[in-house]
């Protein structure tokens, strides 16, 4: 399936539905300056970081998954929900990419608010972000793992 194609065959996004604004390379995946400026605030030298960056990992797949849930079944507030956790926890270890696409989502989910049936919408607002959201995350966790090695648990 591509970004703009519809869950369903007899579905067809809507033209204002295309793939995502971002373009690889445009932003990194994660923004360590934002991680640097963290460190300097809590004056780091017990290792808060790491652990920060490491719940960051362990809850990314559960917010992926969250959001997801909501898109699928037409949830709106659900969606509201979910895309605001991942953008707020995105934002706050650097994940540029995640950020980008989580504003999207959420300016797809407040022009879809109004929107006549919910129940198609929000799938395809799915189609659209979840394969780039999932690739996004991936390369977040690798790029966060590559500063912190320890950060991965299994």
């Amino acid at each position: 399936m591509t970004p703009t194609q519809s869950p369903s065959p007899g579905l067809k996004a809507p033209i204002a539905q295309k793939a995502p604004a971002h373009v690889a390379g445009a932003r990194p995946a994660v923004d360590h300056s934002v991680l640097n400026r963290l460190e300097e605030e809590l004056e780091d030298d017990a290792g808060y970081t790491p652990v920060f960056v490491a719940n960051f990992i362990q809850g990314l797949p559960k917010r992926v998954e969250r959001l997801r849930v909501a898109l699928v079944s037409g949830d709106l507030a659900g969606s509201f929900d979910a895309v605001l956790s991942l953008k707020t926890s995105s934002q706050m270890v650097g994940a540029e990419q995640l950020v980008s696409l989580a504003q999207q989502v959420e300016a797809g989910l407040r022009r879809d608010a109004a929107a006549v049936d919910l129940a198609v919408a929000l799938p395809q607002l799915a189609a659209t972000f979840l394969t780039p959201i999932t690739r996004w995350s991936r390369e977040t966790v690798h790029s966060l793992t590559s500063r912190y090695p320890g950060t991965l648990r299994a």
